[in-house]
This record gives structure tokens, sequence and C-alpha cells, in this order.
């Protein structure tokens, strides 16, 4: 469940984003040992009290492993629309850019979970931690080296959103250490233009979403600690860490993605025994005027929907029905709030992966939970259902720009 991360997790938890509203969340269970991930994180911390302090993070120097594969080929793309992951039990994790109108995919690099920028010319990946390896990579569709961040021990580094003009990138870091896990946990934004990386709040990180159009205001959830009962609110700031607020004080909101009609977010309710119930609310992008979107019931295993991302127009919101051994992608309508799984004839699972701009086409990994990305398939729904139409015969964790 919430903010029970051990490390990320490659298997069932693989939320994605779409191009309005992306939004990337760490898993909600403790990964299975096999998949456990020593990363590291150099990203800075801001002073107690004081302002986020930039500087440059390390970039691979030519020549080094992580230099993007269709490079060193001498390939590469100026951009793409899709990025997904492949590897399996016995090979290892890759990510890969789609090639257009047949032609065939690039290799960047090693990682997992990728997130493709708006203007499908950067993706951002985790990578495994070897010795003092990098955990967080930014590869260039185009070929160019990597640029690598997230040095130091003891924290997972994950990308969770790109702002709309490809610019910044927020990611999470979650301490792995066995004590004051929040204090040492944050949120940084990378400016990708010029390699700086601010950090923006302190505390465990429960989802991250630029608003929509020229702002680049982030509205990002926060918890204390680990502890299930920690309050968690919904907060928004400029990319820079100023003009902080925080729109929710019930200290049960978390999971924002912002579109245009507003953000939608989960209010959670404790249950005893159970896992915490989840409906998503929609509000103002200012904060107020909240109203609860979703009435779903969820079984004492399950937590229910949690929002992924919105089309354009805001009208249309791809989420996710969570729980235990249980991810699977479901529609909502906005203002109506109705909503249903997504089926498609043939396909067992679909793991809601992104959302066309125009709302009539949803992403997806298929017939892959539990599983390493190189057991499913990427493919496109229809919003309201239907066939499935395959865009990666062998590969998952689909990230797109349509």
């Amino acid at each position: 469940m919430r903010r029970l991360l051990a490390c990320v997790q490659r298997l069932p938890r693989r939320r994605r984003r779409a191009r309005a509203g992306r939004v990337r969340t760490l898993a909600r269970t403790a990964a299975p040992p096999a998949c456990a991930l020593a990363l590291v994180a150099g990203l800075s911390a801001a002073p107690a009290g004081g302002h986020a302090r930039a500087f440059a993070p390390a970039l691979a120097p030519a020549g080094a492993a992580s230099k993007s594969a269709s490079a060193a080929a001498g390939g590469g793309y100026e951009q793409t629309y899709l990025a997904y992951a492949t590897g399996g039990a016995r090979t290892p994790l890759r990510i890969w850019a789609a090639g257009a109108d047949g032609a065939p995919a690039e290799l960047l690099g090693p990682g997992l979970q990728p997130l493709l920028a708006p203007d499908g010319k950067l993706v951002a990946a985790t990578l495994e931690k070897v010795g003092s390896a990098p955990a967080l990579a930014v590869y260039s569709v185009a070929g160019a080296p990597a640029s690598e961040y997230a040095r130091q021990a003891n924290v997972t580094a994950v990308p969770l959103a790109w702002s709309p003009d490809s610019r910044y990138l927020a990611v999470s870091l979650q301490s792995d250490r066995v004590r004051d896990v929040g204090r040492d946990s944050s949120l940084a934004v990378i400016d990708v233009s010029t390699g700086a990386v601010r950090t923006i709040a302190h505390g465990i990180v429960a989802g991250a979403s630029f608003a929509p159009g020229g702002s680049d205001m982030l509205a990002y959830a926060l918890a204390s600690s680990l502890r299930l009962g920690a309050p968690v609110n919904v907060h928004t700031s400029e990319p820079d860490g100023s003009d902080a607020r925080t729109l929710t004080h019930d200290g049960r909101s978390l999971e924002p993605v912002w579109g245009a009609e507003g953000i939608a977010y989960d209010r959670e309710r404790l249950r005893r025994l159970q896992a915490p119930q989840y409906e998503i609310w929609l509000m103002a992008g200012g904060g107020g005027d909240a109203r609860q979107l979703t009435h779903i019931e969820a079984g004492p295993l399950v937590s229910g929907l949690v929002p992924l991302a919105f089309s354009a127009s805001g009208t249309r919101l791809l989420a996710e029905f969570e729980g235990q051994d249980t991810s699977a992608a479901w529609t909502v309508e906005v203002p109506s709030g109705h909503a249903r799984q997504l089926r498609a004839a043939g396909v067992e699972s679909l793991i809601g992966a992104g959302i066309s701009a125009d709302g009539t086409a949803v992403l997806a990994d298929a017939d892959d939970l539990q599983s390493p990305p190189s057991a499913g398939h990427v493919v496109t729904v229809p919003f309201a259902g239907g066939p499935a139409s395959v865009l990666v015969a062998h590969g998952g964790e689909a990230s797109w720009s349509e």
C-alpha cells in the first residue's frame, strides 16, 4: 500500500503518464527480493529553513557504458512518440525509443520505468545500482550521451513527471535507510536545459504533476513518514520551489494529476485491518471547490481508483484500480464521474500507461501483471474499450507523447 516502497517495483506497479497530466508514482507494495534495487542519489538538499540550492549533476563521460546505444551505432531519431522497456528474469532491463512509420526501434541504454518528455526528445529512466553508478539517466533519442544523476547512496531515484515544455523533470528521492526515512527523502526538480537540480520539499512523495499550459507550476503530495496514518497533503510550487502553497489540509490527500479542469487527486479513508480506500476528487488548480468525482466500492485487500492522466481537454481521465495483486486500467468521464474498467477482447489484463491528447485512445501494458516487461506487450485501446492494437510485441512500461 501507500508509502511502503522498499525498491522500485518493476512487476505489478508500473503506472504511466499521458501527454496531458503526466505523473509517475512509486510502487505501493514492497517489492520481492529478486527486484530489490540498491539505487543511489546525489541530488542536492535544501538547508533547513532555507532555499533550495542548485548544482550541475555529473554527466556521463565520453565512451561511458551509459552512452546511448543508438549513438554508438550512429543512429537515433530527432524525436519519438513512444518509449518502453524490455527485459526478463535472465535478460537485462533496457530502454527503447520506437521508430516512426515502421522504422526499427532504437536502444537507448539500460534502465526501467522510462518517462518520455512531451516533445519526444528525452527519456528519463531509473537505473539499477552497481557500485557508485548513478541512479537516474536522461537519454536523448537523437543518440547523444546520456546525462546521469543521483550518485549518493541510500536513496532511490524515480522520475515522476515532465513539465509540458519538456524543460523540467520532477524526481522522487526516497531513502532506503531504516530510520528517518521521511527526513532523508525529498522531491527534486531537474532543469534539463542547464543540468541544475533543486530540492523542492522533504518527505515521502506520493505523486507529482505539472500544470498544463506554460506556467510550469508543480502539484505534489507529501507525507512526513512511511507510517500509514501519517498525514499526507497536496501542495503546489514553482519549479524552483518558490511560491509554495498547501492546497489540502485533511491529511488524507495524495496522487495529484493536473488537468485543464483542475487537479484530480485521491482522498483516502483508513480502514481497520484493511487496505485504505481511495476515491478520486477534483479541485481547482488554486485549491478549493473540491468535490468527489468517483464512487467505487473497494474490497478489504484493494484500495480503489488512483488518477493517472487527463486528456488535453480535461474531460477524460485515465485511472488505475489498485490493491493486492491488482492493477487494472479504468476510464473516468469528467464531470459526471462515470467510471468503468477498460477491457479489450482477448486481453487478460490492462495496466494503464497513458491517454491520448484527444482522449480517444489509452496506452496500456497488456498481459504482464506481475511479470517482467518482455512478458507482455504494449497496446492501444479505445477509451470506451474495444479491440487492442499492438504497438510492441514484447515490451512494457510504456510512455508516450501522443
